[in-house]
Order: structure tokens, then C-alpha cells, then sequence
């Protein structure tokens, strides 16, 4: 089945998820987690681990309808106890290198 080497793949892409270098294949975009969901995207992996800033937890979720991916960034308190979000989910397209402007 496609679906787990599809979720293997975003999964190895993690580590490149958080390089904010300029050849970066993600862009970030005004698009919530709620209008992905809306628009008919599937989450395929969901990642858990230290927020980008070292000071929270971080849950990652990539989304994926056809050719179309991408990633979202739930921060939370590291605080074992705290289940819900603690700041603004931030998702990011992923695109062509180089690509400035959505081809949608």
C-alpha cells in the first residue's frame, strides 16, 4: 500500500521540516489545520517531539491530497500534564525549490 511509504517519506523529511535554510522546500502559508481538513485533506503521519524554540513539545501533522502536501506545527508546554495546544498552529506548502507563488 502507498500509504505507508508515503508516511515514511514526510517522516524522513522531518529533519529538513526544521532547517530554516533558503534552498527549504516549505513555505509558509495562511492556510489552517481546520481548512485543510475541510478541503478534503488526509493527515498520513503525525510526529511528537521537542518544539523547534527547545522551550515546549510539538506535535507535527502532515497532510496530503493527491499531489498537494503539506505540514503542520501544534506547539504545546512540555508540561506532561498539558494536552491542549499553547500557541497558533503554523502550517507550511510543500513546493518546488525556488517557487515563490502557489500553483493552485
Amino acid at each position: 500500500m502507498k500509504l505507508p511509504a508515503i508516511a515514511l517519506g514526510l517522516l524522513a523529511l522531518t529533519a529538513l521540516a526544521h532547517a530554516d535554510e533558503p534552498a527549504s522546500q516549505w513555505r509558509f502559508t495562511e492556510t489552517t489545520l481546520f481548512d485543510l481538513i475541510q478541503n478534503n485533506y488526509n493527515i498520513v503521519a503525525v510526529t511528537s517531539g521537542t518544539a523547534r524554540n527547545g522551550a515546549s513539545a510539538e506535535d507535527t501533522f502532515f497532510l496530503q491530497k493527491t499531489n498537494s502536501v503539506f505540514k503542520c506545527f501544534e506547539s504545546r508546554d512540555a508540561n506532561a500534564s498539558a494536552k491542549r495546544a499553547s500557541g497558533a498552529v503554523e502550517c507550511y506548502e510543500l513546493t518546488k525549490p525556488g517557487a515563490t507563488a502557489s500553483a493552485k
